[in-house]
């Protein structure tokens, strides 16, 4: 098993992955993944400035904005919407990534990777399943994490829209006993 396999079991998430954009259907999910898309234009990546809220205010309960810095490498959430921080069971603006392992062990790791990933390839990257959240129980998500560069080159912002559903424990189980 690689390391970031083991990463994702450990964190909790084997039943969460990366989801190509064609596929991801949640219809907020895909309106600002289409925002994203609009704001860039030919360029690369949008500017942060290129992200307006007012456009998308009615998503921002879904909404995150991570900085990104380097030299260090380090990925810091600057806005983290209400849905989003209620699923995690608290708001971690002005905090490193990394600090979510205090709430949930290896979550926060496994988290900082799949961002840093986003920020190397410089393009948008789907995610989605299910998995247990400290603050919502057992949910499924669907997401899309979009870079964000300040220059066209590099990636200085990562915006993301995650939708969650709660997951009945009939349907968790019925789930379960189908994989059996």
């Amino acid at each position: 098993m690689d390391e970031y396999a083991k990463l994702i079991e450990e964190a909790g998430a084997d039943r969460a992955g990366l989801r190509k954009l064609r596929d991801l259907t949640n219809p907020v999910v895909l309106e600002v993944l289409n925002y994203w898309y609009a704001q860039r234009g030919t360029r690369r990546m949008p500017t942060p400035a290129d992200i307006d809220p007012v456009a998308i205010a009615r998503h921002m309960p879904h909404l995150m904005m991570l900085q990104v810095d380097y030299e260090p490498f380090n990925l810091t959430y600057r806005l983290i919407g209400e849905k989003v921080a209620n699923s995690h069971g608290v708001n971690f603006k002005g905090q490193s990534v990394l600090a979510i392992n205090e709430r949930k062990p290896k979550l926060g790791s496994m988290l900082f990777e799949l961002f840093k990933a986003v920020a190397e390839l410089r393009r948008p990257v789907g995610v989605g399943g299910e998995m247990e959240f400290a603050g919502g129980g057992y949910m499924d998500f669907e997401a899309a994490y979009m870079p964000l560069s300040l220059d066209g080159e590099r990636t200085d912002r990562i915006f993301t829209v995650t939708v969650y559903r709660e997951v009945p424990v009939a349907e968790r189980f019925k789930n379960e006993m189908t994989t059996i």
